[in-house]
């Protein structure tokens, strides 16, 4: 009697490293997730928005720190890691 194998048909996965949509949404939730580490944990961490550098403090305070420099001239992230 011989046992019966069900097929599953492959599908060609994308290299998240390659696929720059997959490799910014890993980034997007590993950088959330080191935020939130940051707070439990009583650690201050700093950020860009809306031009500006801040930082927020564990205790919801948020400070900024001064001017992002040439907002224009921010590489994508394609840029970012596609340099020579």
């Amino acid at each position: 009697m011989s046992a019966v194998v069900k097929k599953v048909s492959q599908a060609k996965r994308k290299d998240p490293l390659i696929d720059f949509a997959s490799l910014a949404t890993v980034g997007r939730q590993a950088s959330k997730a080191a935020r939130e580490r940051a707070l439990e944990n009583g650690v201050s961490f700093t950020f860009a928005q809306h031009g500006m550098i801040k930082r927020r403090h564990p205790d919801g305070r948020t400070e900024i720190i001064r001017p992002m420099a040439n907002t224009h001239d921010f590489p994508t992230l394609e840029q970012d890691l596609c340099r020579d």
